[in-house]
């Protein structure tokens, strides 16, 4: 019997939320570009429905710049993180725990938000019926006009962060069905940190073609940093600044996209 992605990948975050807590904190440009592309179209007062949220790293930001937040995720334990940590900032934010793939049932969500954030399902969802699910429900969710923002995991990141931290477990057997799909330029569904899946960059805007948005920006989250985090890290902060002022100008280029791990889509609902 097949166990269900979201089973696993439940347990994998109610282990331990804070790892996921902090590996935001220190992916500094991840977070970075993301939140200034926020910027430039969530504004204060409005409404921002965070998917997959988990630990509440993008709701805690935005509810302190004064938006009305509900953060939906799978985990229990990372909903629970994420109270903690609203409580301990000093502000507040709706959470509801749930199931991507049936949003558009839950009756503790409003009928639509100015914006909608899904940053995390559709890189744990290995069956494309299901990724399918997760983005028509969160569309169903999003007003008019309001924005979409969605992140995938690059499987060309996939190696990057093997390489990075742990090049040799390319010769371990479990690792093969990842390479085979990388070396022959497919997306890979599977076991990996988790039940995870790693997309092909080319494929990403067709798939997102499939529902009623405009395509503002494509563009790698890191920027050009995740092959080197690990050696910018100590160095002063006017100098991670400044790299970070060249990821951001160069993070929409299709030719640097394959240097970040992530890959974020934003789009307008029509």
């Amino acid at each position: 019997m097949k166990i269900d992605d979201a089973v696993i990948v439940k347990e994998y975050y109610n282990a331990d939320p804070q790892k996921e807590w902090e590996r935001l904190a220190n992916w500094r440009f991840e977070f970075r570009i993301a939140a200034h592309y926020m910027e430039r179209y969530i504004k204060p007062g409005q409404s921002v429905l965070d998917i997959g949220g988990g630990t509440g790293r993008y709701s805690l930001w935005l509810a302190h710049k004064g938006c009305d937040v509900t953060l939906f995720d799978l985990s229990e334990k990372s909903i629970e993180f994420a109270q903690r940590k609203a409580a301990e900032y000093g502000v507040s934010f709706k959470t509801v725990v749930g199931d991507a793939r049936y949003i558009t049932a839950n009756p503790k969500l409003a009928k639509k938000y100015d914006h909608v954030l899904i940053m995390g399902p559709l890189y744990h969802l290995t069956d494309e019926y299901d990724r399918a699910s997760s983005l028509r429900g969160a569309v169903t969710h999003l007003k008019k006009g309001g924005k979409l923002f969605a992140s995938f995991v690059s499987i060309i990141g996939g190696m990057v962060f093997m390489l990075r931290e742990c090049p040799e477990l390319v010769t371990n057997q479990s690792e093969q069905p990842y390479i085979n799909a990388l070396m022959n330029g497919h997306s890979y569904g599977g076991d990996a940190f988790t039940r995870a899946f790693f997309s092909y960059p080319d494929e990403i805007l067709p798939f997102m073609e499939n529902f009623p948005l405009q395509k503002l920006h494509f563009l790698g989250q890191e920027g050009i940093s995740s092959p080197f985090f690990n050696r910018m890290m100590p160095i002063p902060q006017p100098a991670i600044d400044k790299w970070f002022e060249i990821s951001l100008a160069l993070c929409e280029k299709d030719e640097f996209l394959s240097y970040s791990e992530h890959l974020m889509y934003i789009g307008e609902k029509i």
